[in-house]
């Protein structure tokens, strides 16, 4: 299991620059393939650091089809392409965590997720969509923006969002841990990259493996 040793900051405005001090000071990850835990041809950047109200998170993705059909708050963008977090409270593999996701099209998934035994096939297995992050917050903008057809571009997506630590119930400080991994979903017109910080070495590729997260520890 990985750690990553994560930074506290001052609380800071979303604004999407990744020239900012604060990123250039984080520590930088590079997801691979899921599957294989082998290197990926388009890149994928994820930078995290913390503040006594919630966590940052940047991701940086090289990509030669920003596209995305779905425009509502909870849609399956998991059909499309994503970038992702799960995160889980302590250090022990956890059985509830908490999933979010990010489309290039500015649209957010939240979810609870109850996953007691570690498999997303067994029947006690829920997400539950009705559950919201109310001060989640997020931007997005596209850098050197190519068009490649009428419904997409490409270039380099960026996502800076807050997850609000009283949103997931949480009291956190220095020294505490978290369980958390980090993916991304790419491909077009069909999903043909999947990407994690902890490869779950699954295939069929399956984010849902918990014991596979690794560890943030707030410093």
């Amino acid at each position: 299991m990985d750690i990553l040793k994560l930074k506290k900051v001052s609380n800071f405005t979303l604004d999407a620059r990744v020239d900012k001090k604060i990123w250039k000071d984080a520590p930088e990850i590079v997801l691979v393939d899921s599957v294989s835990g082998k290197q990926v041809e388009k890149r994928t950047i994820v930078k995290s650091v913390w503040s006594k109200k919630g966590l940052y998170l940047l991701f940086v993705v090289d990509d030669d089809h920003i596209w995305g059909t779905y425009r509502k708050n909870d849609d399956p963008i998991y059909n499309e392409e994503v970038v992702e977090v799960f995160l889980g409270v302590g250090e022990k593999t956890p059985t509830e965590y908490f999933e979010f996701q990010f489309s290039p099209n500015n649209v957010k998934f939240d979810a609870k997720i109850a996953n007691p035994t570690g498999n997303r096939s067994d029947s006690s297995f829920r997400v539950d969509i009705s559950w919201d992050a109310p001060n989640l917050k997020f931007i997005q903008k596209i850098e050197n923006r190519l068009p490649v057809d009428k419904k997409c571009v490409k270039g380099t997506w960026i996502t800076e969002a807050f997850v609000s630590w009283p949103d997931l119930g949480w009291r956190v400080k220095s020294g505490e841990k978290l369980r958390a991994n980090f993916f991304r979903i790419d491909g077009h017109p069909e999903q043909s990259s999947f990407q994690a910080w902890q490869p779950t070495f699954e295939d069929p590729p399956n984010f849902h493996v918990p014991e596979k997260f690794g560890l943030l520890e707030l410093i």
